[in-house]
């Protein structure tokens, strides 16, 4: 049992702290890869083919943020049978989820290559940009069963308390993408296209190790009646992880209209948003890292019926999260011009409007934050107690804000109207949220 981690005995501090630490380090090792692979291809390619990375980050975003709902939602079933010990069933859901993932990863595939050149330019992609982005996001697609088996395995990890093994599987992806970026697009000369099939092949490296350090778990070993499918299983991971992949695309459709309102302003302010997106995972790595702890302290604790510790364990997530955001804050507020700088090279007027843009929105990320990590945290709560509604429901919310404020306020605040949307999209789906954990979790107490 050293390989699993029990999370409903101990205190909740030092608990999700040590679940979250790895989680932390293993996000920041994502966050370095993808910067660096945005910062190979500005630099070595062009200021249009960072821009064209940049544009096409939506697209590929809403694939895997389903992939995300999707097995985020298998976690919570995971973990609660987990807080049970109910191994057989556990086995039985891995299993089931696997065939759910294949068949639904086959289904985004194909979809995907044929959709993403119509929705590129719907999204009024500019045409100088426009083949990058296509050349970029057909690679990505040819990979989503990767990355969605990449996730059932991590998500497992996770869900068995074993953050520490799921982040050493980033690390090493992180490593992998960063040679491969530099030796297919620095070396080979094969522009956003070696970018993305860097991404894919890492992905690959860390579902294989994910692979194997659940292999190290006798509870897992596989018995041939694990996959005798079960129709109430299959169900049950439906239930848990449709709405939650239904919510992550609807949140991410409202990133499509916000670049589609981005695309507008040209090349140069593209490059300039998608500059400032890469340091917004900075910014929300404290957010992500308790994220996930929380979500699977809320899932064993509910699992095992213990619902007095989940309150404790909010307020020490709220509390940890808002204090390192001061930190990260204070230092991309400082320097956020020197660090957009660092990403794209050329003509000195170009970047100059580039860097005033990026610096202007990651003022504004840097600022609102906070929003994001208490939705984040909300949300992970309801969903370890099993109520998906209300978190589907917030993605709607969101999604609704972000399009009124890129229709509206832009005419009123210029390109300040387009910053504004994510943050206005944050509030107004973390007050549904906020009002929803309080009311189901004081159901959930009095049941118990």
């Amino acid at each position: 049992m050293k390989k699993v981690t029990d999370m409903t005995q101990g205190r909740p501090l030092g608990l999700l702290l040590r679940f979250a630490l790895p989680l932390l380090a293993g996000s920041f090792c994502q966050l370095l890869y993808t910067t660096v692979d945005s910062a190979v291809v500005g630099r070595l390619v062009g200021v249009s083919a960072f821009a064209a990375v940049g544009v096409s980050g939506f697209l590929s975003w809403l694939v895997t943020d389903m992939i995300l709902g999707l097995t985020q939602g298998f976690g919570i079933l995971y973990g609660q049978l987990f807080g049970k010990k109910q191994w057989t069933l556990l086995r039985q859901a891995i299993a089931a989820a696997s065939v759910i993932g294949l068949g639904i990863g086959l289904v985004m595939t194909v979809v995907g290559l044929i959709a993403l050149e119509p929705v590129l330019r719907l999204m009024n992609t500019p045409e100088a940009i426009l083949p990058l982005a296509v050349s970029y996001l057909q690679i990505l697609f040819c990979g989503v069963l990767v990355t969605m088996f990449n996730r059932l395995a991590f998500t497992l990890l996770l869900s068995l308390g074993n953050s520490r093994a799921a982040v050493s599987g980033s690390i090493l992806s992180c490593l992998m993408n960063m040679v491969l970026d530099i030796l297919l697009v620095g070396v080979f000369d094969w522009g956003v296209q070696g970018a993305a099939a860097a991404t894919v092949m890492a992905q690959l490296g860390c579902f294989v190790y994910c692979l194997v350090r659940l292999g190290n778990i006798p509870e897992l070993k596989p018995k041939l009646d694990d996959f005798r499918l079960s129709p109430m299983l299959i169900w049950k991971l439906l239930q848990l992880g449709g709405p939650l992949a239904f919510r992550n695309g609807v949140v991410s459709l409202g990133g499509l209209f916000v670049q589609s309102a981005v695309n507008k302003y040209g090349t140069l302010f593209v490059a300039g948003m998608a500059a400032a997106e890469k340091y917004f995972g900075l910014i929300n790595l404290p957010g992500d890292a308790l994220e996930g702890a929380f979500a699977n302290f809320s899932a064993q604790n509910y699992g095992a019926g213990n619902m007095d510790r989940l309150h404790d364990g909010l307020r020490c997530c709220v509390l940890l999260a808002l204090g390192s955001w001061g930190i990260i804050a204070a230092g991309l507020l400082a320097w956020r011009e020197e660090l957009i700088s660092l990403l794209v090279s050329g003509n000195p007027a170009e970047i100059q409007q580039l860097v005033s843009v990026g610096g202007e929105y990651l003022m504004v990320l840097s600022l609102s934050i906070p929003l994001m990590y208490l939705l984040c945290l909300y949300r992970s709560g309801l969903e370890g107690m099993g109520s998906v509604l209300a978190s589907t429901f917030s993605g709607f919310i969101e999604l609704g804000m972000r399009i009124v404020s890129v229709l509206l306020l832009p005419s009123l605040l210029g390109r300040w109207g387009v910053y504004f949307a994510n943050p206005l999209g944050w509030i107004s789906a973390l007050l549904l949220l906020a009002v929803s954990y309080h009311q189901v979790y004081r159901r959930r107490l009095r049941n118990v």
